[in-house]
């Protein structure tokens, strides 16, 4: 804690040498693609070395002014619905006085995006050496998603699997890894639940709405260096909506198929001449049906970001999530009797497999908040540091009852999960040279609290256990990142080491089997990150290749979950070590004109020591010190590798049209299966995502989007089912209509599953066709 304390003290020094000196001013006019004025663009300054944003929206006459600015770099975008975007612009602000910048949209949206996630900082997509994709408000509004799962479904080399409809979970896979492989962060903060069986998101993935997201970048490829556990197939940050300008907002709501309805409320502005600036939304989404009658579910989401600014260098900010579900559960889907001997059964639905029948009284509530306050400062154009503390709270409790058709209790069951994460980080970013170097130390406490009641037989009798562990962390990261020959060399390198610290469990349950088990810490993590990228402007190339290693911490839950009813259900090892892989990828963009990009990346992924969940007898109750039939165990991991091939490209003025194909070949070094197969489950070999966006004028569009992928394997027990791949094609199609300079009235219609077809995710049924209708009032 003396670390923390230091910290705190080095902030109040901060605030209290925080002056109110002149600022720079930037402004300027934006342009459509013919020319003319663009009033209602926004534009976004983004600092280069802290990634700090500052935005604002043009006027009737098309101008913009963003004032407060300190000297340094900064990367300049506009874009407005029905052109795109502008050319990224680079500007160095020094001193005092006003710049000028004008901005041209253009409907080429691909080289011109500016992104934080790869490196911390800011930097074009054309810059960064990593595989990264951007998916920005735009794209969100022209597909009228409401789900953040749902806006990365067309990434080259990602796989969503809902498990149902809405509100039903929600599994991310990057490259052919696994679910809990893939991070989430909330504006560069990891969001994970401490409290679930392998400490990561996926359980939140489904719950997560799209609030007051200005865009969502995806990185494929380990981020372990820069943002620690679970970080190793790839990442997703949910970058929330920068405060604007002025006052502005949207009031909307829609309903339609499933018996959905979805309201959501934004608002941005400024106060105090720009000091204090706000953004904010709420939405809640109301299912009272969903796919067969009884899946009832239940969402409601809040995001807001404050900012104010002490003076032009030194600025502190506060952002908040919080959300609050509900959701029917049905049974999980189960293999059919007398089944065929072959190797490899084709699951075919009431033949071969039961797909999630009905279960009238098992439900699932959860909520989580994350909160977040970071004070930033500027030394001077080439230093700056930044404090940061998140808190994050998540809840989860599972109910059951003896409705169902299998394996149900006999009377009331809760199984709840509570996790805590509190976080403190403090970073410094410098400029010296062709090098900008970014260090950092962070530290991390993580608390897990299980508790399990059960009803017995009347009278009433109750049988109450409770697991509760702490657990924190202490990490140094640094960074170098270095540009040669005009920018058009890119070279990082960066590095991280992290050691653990646990707390003796305290279990309310006498008969533990815990209790006496000796408790040592995770060993610690070391990982590296190396990447580079050579731009040829003479023909429109980019070579680039990165390489880093990974790990995954064991989870609270793997060591010790399952320790309830005096020993019956044990399913962790304490002495668990950390799951570790190495990735790397290389590949290519290359630029066709103005119009086209086209790119291709090979990538390979070793997961050297991994952690399983293994029921095939290796765990036996004569050998393993607990007792175990089975349960979570060490072993040798597998592999992933393939390709991914993309195309973007802007066939004529009005259409964009993106396109994916990933071909990836996954296997274990230990199978699961009964015949030895040791593919990977659920990935499947190919991948194709495609979206297509058609403007006419900047009244109508329309954006139809489809995913395809093929077979892919499942066990049931140790039995290997071969589910045929997902073809989901949804079209949404928007009318504009302009009331005043400051007011507009959208309205949308959205078809999921628009070609109305029958698939099964891990042998959940998934909704056939539905629609929604919606509109919102922009102001």
């Amino acid at each position: 804690m003396t670390a923390i304390h230091s910290i705190c003290v080095f902030a109040f020094a901060v605030l209290v040498g925080a002056t109110s000196i002149h600022a720079a001013e930037l402004r300027g006019k934006v342009l459509d693609p013919s020319g003319a004025v663009a009033p209602g663009a926004r534009v976004s300054l983004v600092q280069t070395s802290t990634g700090s944003r500052s935005t604002a929206v043009t006027g009737s006459d098309g101008t913009y002014a963003v004032a407060g600015l300190i000297a340094g770099e900064y990367l300049v975008e506009a874009q407005a619905a029905g052109f795109g975007v502008s050319q990224a612009q680079r500007v160095s602000l020094e001193g005092t006085g006003s710049e000028s910048l004008d901005l041209s949209l253009e409907l080429l949206r691909v080289s011109t995006q500016v992104q934080v996630t790869a490196a911390g900082g800011a930097q074009t997509v054309d810059e960064q050496a990593k595989a990264l994709t951007v998916v920005d408000s735009l794209q969100i509004n022209d597909r009228a998603e409401y789900s953040i799962a749902e806006t990365i479904r067309s990434v080259p080399g990602v796989r969503v699997q809902q498990l149902g409809g809405p509100g039903s979970f929600t599994r991310i896979q990057t490259r052919g890894m696994r679910g809990f492989d893939t991070a989430v962060l909330i504006d560069g903060f990891r969001l994970r639940d401490a409290g679930s069986p392998q400490g990561e998101a996926s359980g939140l993935i489904g719950d997560l709405l799209v609030v007051n997201t200005d865009r969502v970048e995806v990185l494929r490829g380990s981020g372990a260096s820069l943002y620690g556990t679970h970080a190793t197939g790839g990442l997703i940050n949910v970058i929330t909506a920068t405060a604007e300008s002025g006052f502005h907002g949207e009031v909307g709501a829609e309903g339609g198929g499933l018996g959905s309805f979805r309201g959501i409320t934004r608002l941005s502005g400024s106060t105090l001449e720009d000091r204090i600036r706000f953004s904010g939304g709420v939405t809640h989404l109301n299912v009272t049906k969903g796919i067969d009658g009884n899946d009832r579910t239940r969402n409601s989401a809040g995001q807001g970001l404050v900012q104010y600014r002490f003076g032009p260098r030194t600025e502190i900010s506060g952002r908040v999530l919080a959300n609050e579900s509900f959701v029917q559960l049905n049974d999980t889907p189960f293999a059919a009797s007398g089944l065929p001997s072959d190797p490899v059964v084709r699951a075919v639905p009431n033949v071969t497999f039961v797909p999630s029948p009905d279960d009238p009284d098992s439900r699932r509530g959860a909520s989580y908040v994350s909160g977040l306050v970071a004070l930033s400062h500027q030394w001077s154009p080439a230093a700056s540091m930044r404090i940061s503390y998140q808190g994050l709270t998540t809840s989860r409790d599972n109910r059951d009852g003896p409705g169902g058709t299998r394996f149900e209790p006999s009377f009331t069951t809760s199984d709840r999960f509570d996790g805590r994460l509190d976080t403190v980080q403090a970073r410094g970013d410098f400029h010296a040279g062709s090098h900008w170097l970014t260090a950092g130390y962070e530290f991390e406490r993580e608390a897990f609290d299980n508790r399990s009641r059960n009803e017995f037989a009347p009278p009433a009798e109750l049988f109450n256990a409770r697991l509760q562990i702490d657990q924190s962390s202490h990490a140094a990261f640094a960074q170098d990142q270095m540009q040669f020959l005009d920018r058009r060399l890119q070279v990082s390198l960066s590095g991280r080491v992290q050691g653990y610290q646990l707390e003796d469990p305290r279990f309310s349950d006498g008969t533990s089997v815990y209790r006496d088990a000796a408790v040592s810490e995770a060993p610690r993590a070391v990982t590296g990150d190396a990447s580079v990228a050579y731009f040829v402007q003479r023909t429109g190339t980019k070579a680039r290749a990165h390489i880093g290693n990974g790990f995954r911490s064991p989870a609270l839950y793997e060591r010790f979950g399952g320790a309830f009813f005096g020993g019956f259900s044990v399913f962790g090892d304490p002495a668990l070590k950390p799951e570790r892989l190495l990735a790397f990828d290389f590949g290519f963009d290359q630029y066709l004109g103005s119009r086209t990009k086209v790119s291709a990346t090979y990538f390979y992924t070793r997961i050297q020591e991994a952690i399983a969940f293994d029921f095939s007898g290796a765990i036996s109750p004569s050998t393993d010190p607990f007792g175990r039939f089975g349960g979570y165990r060490n072993t040798n991991g597998g592999l992933a590798r393939g390709v991914e091939l993309s195309v973007e490209t802007n066939p004529i003025r009005s259409m964009t049209v993106r396109s994916a194909y990933t071909y990836t070949n996954a296997d274990e070094r230990r199978s699961i299966f009964s015949t030895g197969n040791i593919r990977s489950i659920r990935v499947s070999d190919h991948m194709f995502a495609g979206t297509v966006t058609q403007r006419f004028g900047r009244t109508f569009d329309a954006t139809f989007d489809l995913f395809a992928a093929s077979d892919y394997l499942l066990n049931f027990g140790t039995r290997a089912f071969s589910f045929r791949g997902p073809v989901k094609a949804d079209l949404a199609v928007n009318y504009t209509h302009t009331l005043t300079d400051r007011t507009s009235l959208r309205l949308f219609t959205r078809i999921d599953n628009v070609l109305n077809r029958t698939y099964y995710e891990d042998g959940f049924r998934t909704p056939k066709a539905w629609a929604t209708v919606g509109m919102r009032l922009l102001f």
